[in-house]
């Protein structure tokens, strides 16, 4: 559901649509793209430079809106739902962990204290049937840090 950081409620189309560039009709299945790409994509189409000290963390996806689709090459983060007494309409039992970070076909859940650990293959299960967090605690290591350490950063 949309009140979560499962895929259900983060993973949304996105269409771009700019005659004499973009190429009509097709359809990109694996680039992957957050928000936070925007400013750096817009920037480059208008050929403009992002400031030196924008400090962003998105990537120029502007291959991917012109037709090549792209391999991004750093992870994106999430958080949702900060208070934990925030209120969750609906299903309860709908409610991810509440920080989230995807990394190639990997995508880890946690919340911010730590707890609550999710480790799903994108690339094998998009609908996250199956927590593989005890089966490659490598991976939900790493990628438990790393969330774990963008929160510290994020205000």
């Amino acid at each position: 559901m949309k009140w979560s950081l499962y895929e259900g409620g983060i993973r949304e189309p996105f269409l771009v649509r700019w005659p004499g560039h973009v190429p009509a009709g097709r359809t990109d299945s694996t680039t992957v793209l957050g928000s936070v790409d925007l400013f750096p994509t817009l920037c480059a189409l208008a050929g403009v430079a992002l400031p030196k000290d924008a400090g962003v963390d998105g990537l120029d996806a502007s291959g991917a809106f012109l037709g090549t689709p792209m391999s991004r090459g750093k992870p994106l983060f999430w958080e949702y739902g900060r208070q934990a007494d925030y209120l969750f309409p609906g299903e309860p039992g709908a409610r991810s962990p509440n920080l989230a970070i995807r990394d190639g076909k990997w995508k880890l859940l946690v919340n911010a204290d730590g707890t609550g650990t999710e480790l799903y293959d994108l690339a094998a299960d998009s609908n996250e049937t199956k927590n593989l967090a005890a089966e490659r605690p490598d991976e939900a290591k790493r990628l438990r840090a790393a969330v774990l350490a963008w929160r510290q950063t994020v205000p």
